[in-house]
Order: structure tokens, then C-alpha cells, then sequence
């Protein structure tokens, strides 16, 4: 049974992780829904503030500024006050009571049923939310600003390589002839293990092998890293794993589970089908080898659902020293414990350690600890004495984890070569995971290198190989690689569903670096679309996430973002100690990416409040850190701070200089946002006047053909100001109408308003104007002379 709930216009549904109201969905963050779902469960009684932090972050350290703030996003949902409280009473001193009237609607699910071989079958799409901990992930040596297209696709591109590296499939697998890739979509579950010690491998390396032997059969399995961060994340949440709710977060239709138990010398391995198939069927293998059973329980249950295990059944005898030695090399990496699985396979006999299986999985397990000299010198070996006639499949891992290095050190060129030789060598030889990573890998460098074609057509079929492997986490790495895409080709609106979408699913995952990613990515975007009450909705979320990843400069990037959005809605109290604090972490750790986003928005503050002096200071330190390969749109408005700093100090010849430079810069780098700046620039420098108005012309021309609302409104405010200036106030009205409709939602836009209607002499218009700046204020200051009504001068 799926259980929902109603109260008033409102359905709230835990398993889909869905709140509508009517037939409307209602946009929740994600600690916020928890919240709700926490308090709406347990709404027979007041909920302490400590266990409600327990139950939806799983820790006590929650700072009472978050859980305020969840707080406040999920009673926004509601369209409820503190002062009302309506749905959530605050119990003064303890925590939060659910006390809306509610009604629990039990409902039966559509059973899964296993599809006959011929049959195509959709997978689930609904997510589980995961408060697992954070995988390893690590980034490259260096990373340009978050919003540069090239940033993202490196980070992720990244983040696809060491997930993937913990799941390969077996290049001996062949399909079922004639069957069709979605014929089912399985997940075996970790196996149940009956045995004395010495056998904790078994658990996740033998869930791994009977999954490699099912893909063998020709049925698509749920790779094992995917299993096992949604079995922790379902157990962290709910004590044990629900068959159900793991199919649906997986994208599975059958479920799988395993129990190994040794008697006398045997071992005996049975797998049942828990979930998607009725009624359920079993297989079963005994032998004195624990994966020649879970061999022989595979086949017996593959042809049970209709598949063709693949013939040499005996090939595991031969090799089960090898088999052994990786399963549990596979089980170690799955737990994260790449010590030990470099120890394990260190430890071997020396004709083990020479095969390629395991100096492949030894070069991965050197990627993955940020080896990557080592892991380079390894994969290049390989490729070398692995010919493509002894192993084509093998040759071509190694051949696009060459790619992935290339393109983390920005040798593009390198990097595309390797994936394309990757990517023909594995067309035709039914390793769709394997294709699919090197497809995503040859979009992400397409992307980055402008070939825009050529990257979406790569991506399309990378999102066909990972689906036919039932691989939803890479899947969701195609969708942060795409809005990465959108984000290059200036489409910001089509970014955000597809960032947030990505990270729905690194939600469920808990792969909390991407989600991070993700999220920045929508906030980020957001605020370029002027929408800074969105972005400061993900914020809770955000400094959550960055709390729980560990790499310090993801950090610095997380909370950096944060401030970002604090400062664009106004909540300006004690950002300034915090962006020092973060600034000097960032000198000591030599970090330009957050140098550069720090002392441009240190910039910004200080400009906002009448310290020309140190805007400048700043701005030319943020211009010191950028690079031309980092965001062309904010390298050039870090130029733009600082000449709009040198001219308030009246150093109108050094502003001049800056603007040459910004030029310079737009010239080389061929970016049209950063050409519209260096007009702007221009027309802001020159005491020309005709020759202001031509820049002038040409800026907001710029602007109005790329239709990124920040960039209109950085021109129209100084094109609008400038005609001001020279009595010329109907052209400024002209000007400022063009972002009147971004005044209910931000500052600067609603400032202009008060300045033309103070100008045009309008004092209704202007009282009402100046009343909707001062709502949008928050701790910014308002110019003092906008405060003046018209005709008091």
C-alpha cells in the first residue's frame, strides 16, 4: 500500500516526494518536504526540535539560523505565517507540532510485473531521498568559476569517472539474441551472507557477481554502486530497505534478493525475485566455490525469466582465483575502502597481478585517490600491451579513462582523440555502461570546445546506453552535463528544470558534491534571471549540502554561492565577517576561484555602500584571479566593478585604462557577453558624448539579443542614468521600461524606477516606486537622493 496525505487544498505524497495543491504541484526543498513529511507522520504529538534534526539531516549539529530557515521554506509552502500557524505550531522552547486537520488515503500500487523477453518496459521515474553520507569525490587540479560551462563539464565529467569506475561490466557478457534492450530492468540487492568470518566480502561482491552474470544473460541490472548508496540511504531513513521504494527510485521493475549460507564445504546461494514476478521464482547453486553457486543460481534463475545464460559455465573454475581476488577488490571499492582494495590486489601472486582485469582495476583505484600520474602511466600501459584483437572492450576502458585525465588537465584535443577511438572500438560489443561513459565524456568535451551539434548528438546516445543499463545515476550526470550545455549556449530557463531534475536524483543518491553542483548551478541562474527570491528558497539546501561535502574548495564554491544570494535579497547581516573569514581561507589555500567570487562580490558591497576606495581594491584583485578560460560574463563584470569604483573616486583616466583592458579581453575571448560589457565599459569612460551614445546604442543591443535579464539591467540602469544626466528624461523612461517588470523582484531594477519617476516629476508614481525599492531593501541602503521628492530639489 502507498499512503498520501490531504489536508485543506493540499496532497502530500512521501513516496513520489510530491505536494500539490489542487492539481498543482507546489515546489518544496528537499529538508523542507522532509520536514513536513517528519511532522506530518508523527502529527499525533509535538515533535522536539532535536529529533526533528535527527530524523531529516541525521546528525545534532544543525545551527538553529538552518532549521529556522527549513523551517520558514516549508511553512511557505503552506502559505503560512509564524503569526498564524495554521499547519505548524511552534511549541515554545521544545519544537514543532503538525496541527492541520489530515486525512490518510491508503491506496494499492500497480503491481510490477516481470515482462516477457520481447516486451519493452518503461522504468520508474519517481526519486527517494537519501540523507546517505557523501561519496568520495574529487575535482580537478584546477576549476574555473562554477557558471563557466567548462567548469561544469570538467567537475561532473570528473564526478561521472569516479562513480563509474567502481562498476564495469563483464566484457565476455553476451545478450540474448533477439531480445530487446528493455526487456526488463532488475536490481539485486546486497546478499544475505550465513558464514563464519572471513566472509564480509561476500556481501557486496557477490551481490556485484550475480549482477554480471544476469547482464550476461541478457537482462539489464541496476549497476552495483547505484544499490548500494540507495540500500544505505533507505536504511538511514527508514531502518530497512523497501523492495518497492528501492524499484522506484532505482528505475527497476524487478527486485532480486540474495542469501549465501555455507554448510560443510559447500556453499549453497538462492536468489528470489522479491518484487516483479508473480509468483515469485527462485535459483538456486551449490558448490564449493561460493561464486561458481552464485554462478550456477544466476543462470538456473535467468532461464526462469526467459533468458540465455551464455555457455562456458566451467570458465569460472578455471579462473576462480582471479574471479575471487576482483569480487572482493569490487566489494572493498563499493565500501569506499580503496586502501584495502589496493592492499587485496597488491597482495596477490604476481600472475594475478599481471592480468589486465586487475591493472585495469588497480588504475582506477589510483584515479579515484587522485593518483592521477599514476593512474595515466597505468591506463597508458595498458593500452600498450593490451592489444584490441586479445581484448577490444578492455582496450577501450583504458582508452577513454585516458580521456577522462586529458580533459580534467584541459588537453581537449588529447581528450577527444581517446574517447573517439573509445567509442569505435565499443560500438557493436553490447557494453552499453561502458559506451555510454565514453559518449558523455566526447559530449562534455564537444561542449567545451563548441561543437554544440556534435555534443547533443553524443549526449542522446549516452542517455540511450546508460538507460539500457539501468544506470539512473549516470543518467543524472547526462542531465547536469546538458544544462552545463544550456548554460554555455546562453539558454538559462531551459538550464534550471534540468539542473534540479539532476539533482532530485544526486538527492537520492546522496552524491552530495553534484547535487551541490546542481543546485549552485539553478541559484546561480536564478539571479542571472533576476529571481533572487527563487534562489534564496535553495539556500538551506545549499548550506546543508556544503556542511556535508569535504573538499574544502567545494566548500569555499558552496558557500560563496550562499553569500551570493544572501547579498542579492538583502540579507547583508554578517556576510561581510563571513566573506572575509571564507577570503582568507582562500589566500591560504591558494584557491583563484574563490578569490576571484569573493573579492568581486566584496566589490560589490563595498560599492553598494559608498566605499569607492576599497571597491576598487577589490575588483582589481577579483580581475587578478580571473582567467580567460574561466566565465567571460563575470570576469568582465569584475572590470566593470572596478571602473564603476575608479570613476566614483573621480580617477576617470585609470577607468579608461581598466576600459581598454575589459576591451581587450572581449576581443579574445569572443564572448558577446563580454563584448556588451566592454561597450557598457565604453560608453561609461569616454567624454564624448556622441560616442557615448553609439556605445550606449551598441550595449543595448547586446543585451536585448542575448535576453539574459542581468545584462539588461546593467545596461539600461547606466544608459538610463546617463540620459538623466543630460535632461533627455523621456529616452531614460524608454530605457527603464525595458526592466520595469523585474522591479516587484529586484533592488536595482525597482531603484530605477524611483529615479525616472523622480525625474519625469511623477511624486505618486515616485512615493510608490520608492515604497517598493524600500520593500526590497532589506539591510541595502537606498541612494539618499532618491529619497527626495520630486520638485523639493
Amino acid at each position: 500500500m502507498t499512503r498520501s496525505y490531504r489536508f485543506g487544498a493540499f496532497r502530500l505524497d512521501p513516496a513520489t516526494r510530491e505536494l500539490h495543491r489542487g492539481s498543482a504541484p507546489v515546489p518544496v526543498p528537499p529538508r523542507a518536504f522532509d520536514c513536513i513529511v517528519y511532522l506530518v507522520q508523527h502529527r499525533e504529538r509535538a515533535v522536539g526540535r532535536d529529533e526533528l534534526i535527527a530524523a531529516v539531516w541525521g546528525k545534532a549539529d544543525i545551527s538553529d539560523g538552518l532549521l529556522a530557515q527549513t523551517i520558514l521554506a516549508m511553512r511557505r509552502a503552506f502559505d503560512d505565517t509564524g503569526k498564524e500557524q495554521s499547519h505548524v505550531r511552534t511549541v515554545v522552547r521544545f519544537g514543532y507540532h503538525w496541527v492541520a486537520p489530515t486525512s490518510v488515503v491508503d491506496e494499492a500500487p500497480a503491481a510490477p510485473a516481470i515482462a516477457a523477453p520481447n516486451a519493452i518496459v518503461e522504468p520508474a521515474s519517481a526519486i527517494l531521498v537519501s540523507s546517505a553520507p557523501a561519496k568520495s569525490v574529487r575535482r580537478p587540479s584546477r576549476s574555473p568559476r562554477f557558471l563557466a560551462a567548462i567548469a561544469l563539464f570538467a567537475a561532473l565529467l570528473t564526478i561521472a569517472a569516479v562513480l563509474a569506475l567502481r562498476h564495469e561490466e563483464d566484457p565476455t557478457r553476451a545478450a540474448l539474441p533477439g531480445s530487446p534492450a528493455h526487456a526488463a530492468i532488475a536490481l539485486v540487492l546486497p546478499v544475505n551472507v550465513v558464514a563464519g568470518e572471513g566472509s564480509e566480502w561476500i556481501r557486496l561482491g557477490l551481490m556485484d557477481h550475480v549482477a554480471t552474470r544476469l547482464r550476461a544473460a541478457g537482462l539489464p541490472v541496476v549497476p552495483s554502486d547505484n544499490v548500494v548508496v540507495l540500500t544505505d540511504a533507505a536504511h538511514r531513513a527508514a531502518g530497512n530497505a523497501d523492495a518497492a521504494a528501492l524499484a522506484v527510485a532505482a528505475g527497476a521493475n524487478v527486485v532480486i534478493e540474495a542469501r549465501a549460507e555455507r554448510s560443510d564445504q559447500n556453499w549453497h546461494v538462492r536468489l528470489h525475485t522479491r518484487l516483479g514476478r508473480a509468483p515469485p521464482v527462485d535459483g538456486n547453486g551449490t558448490s564449493g566455490n561460493v561464486l561458481l553457486a552464485a554462478q550456477i543460481a544466476a543462470d538456473d534463475l535467468a532461464r526462469q525469466l526467459g533468458y540465455a545464460p551464455p555457455a562456458g559455465a566451467a570458465a569460472a573454475i578455471d579462473r576462480s582465483g582471479l574471479d575471487a581476488l576482483l569480487q572482493e577488490a569490487e566489494a572493498a571499492i563499493l565500501n569506499d575502502r580503496l586502501d584495502d582494495a589496493r592492499a587485496l590486489l597488491a597482495r596477490a601472486p604476481a600472475t594475478q597481478r599481471d592480468q589486465p582485469e586487475v591493472r585495469l582495476r588497480l588504475a582506477q583505484i589510483d584515479y579515484q585517490a587522485g593518483k592521477f600520474d599514476a593512474a595515466e602511466s597505468a591506463f597508458t600501459a595498458i593500452v600498450q600491451s593490451v592489444s584490441v584483437e586479445q581484448d577490444r572492450v578492455l582496450h577501450a576502458r583504458a582508452l577513454s579513462n585516458l580521456g577522462v585525465i586529458a580533459a580534467m588537465r584541459n588537453n581537449n584535443s588529447v581528450a577527444a582523440s581517446r574517447f573517439d577511438e573509445a567509442i569505435a572500438l565499443l560500438r557493436g560489443q553490447n557494453a552499453p555502461d561502458v559506451l555510454g561513459k565514453a559518449l558523455n565524456g566526447r559530449a562534455n568535451i564537444a561542449g567545451a570546445m563548441d561543437q554544440i551539434d556534435l555534443a547533443l548528438q553524443a549526449f542522446a546516445e549516452a542517455r540511450v546506453a546508460f538507460e539500457s543499463s539501468g544506470n539512473l545515476l549516470a543518467l543524472a550526470l547526462i542531465d547536469s552535463n546538458l544544462a552545463a550545455l544550456d548554460m554555455r549556449r546562453e539558454r538559462y530557463a531551459e538550464a534550471i528544470p534540468v539542473f534540479r531534475r539532476a539533482a532530485d536524483r544526486f538527492a537520492t543518491f546522496g552524491v552530495h558534491a553534484a547535487e551541490l553542483n546542481a543546485l549552485m548551478g539553478v541559484a546561480e541562474l536564478q539571479l542571472a534571471l533576476l529571481e533572487p527570491a527563487a534562489a534564496l528558497t535553495l539556500e538551506p539546501r545549499l548550506r546543508d549540502l556544503t556542511a556535508q561535502v569535504a573538499d574544502p574548495a567545494w566548500r569555499r564554491n558552496g558557500e560563496l554561492t550562499c553569500l551570493t544570494v544572501l547579498v542579492a535579497n538583502g540579507r547583508e547581516q554578517g556576510v561581510k565577517e563571513q566573506l572575509s573569514s571564507l577570503l582568507d581561507a582562500a589566500d591560504r589555500e591558494d584557491d583563484p576561484v574563490a578569490q576571484a567570487r569573493g573579492h568581486a562580490l566584496a566589490a560589490r558591497l563595498a560599492l553598494e555602500h559608498g566605499d569607492a576606495q576599497q571597491a576598487a581594491i577589490d575588483a582589481a584583485k577579483a580581475i587578478d584571479h580571473f582567467a580567460a578560460a574561466d566565465d567571460a560574463r563575470e570576469f568582465a563584470r569584475a572590470y566593470m566593478l572596478r571602473i564603476e569604483a575608479l570613476l566614483a573616486e573621480g580617477d576617470a583616466a585609470t577607468a579608461s585604462r581598466v576600459a581598454e583592458d575589459l576591451s581587450t579581453f572581449a576581443a579574445r575571448a569572443g564572448s558577446a557577453a563580454a563584448r556588451l560589457y566592454a561597450e557598457l565599459a565604453q560608453a561609461r569612460t569616454t567624454a564624448n558624448p556622441d560616442a557615448a551614445a553609439t556605445w550606449y546604442a551598441r550595449a543595448i543591443g547586446e543585451a536585448d539579443a542575448l535576453r539574459i535579464p542581468l545584462d539588461l539591467r546593467e545596461v539600461a540602469t547606466a544608459y538610463a542614468q546617463w540620459l538623466i544626466g543630460r535632461g533627455e528624461t523621456a529616452r531614460a523612461s524608454a530605457q527603464a521600461e525595458r526592466i520595469a517588470g523585474f522591479a516587484t523582484r529586484d533592488f536595482d531594477s525597482a531603484l530605477l524606477q524611483v529615479r525616472i519617476h523622480q525625474a519625469l516629476g511623477e511624486e505618486a508614481l515616485w512615493r510608490s516606486a520608492l515604497a517598493r525599492a524600500q520593500a526590497l531593501a532589506g539591510d541595502r541602503p537606498l541612494p539618499a537622493a532618491l529619497a527626495i521628492a520630486p520638485n523639493s530639489h
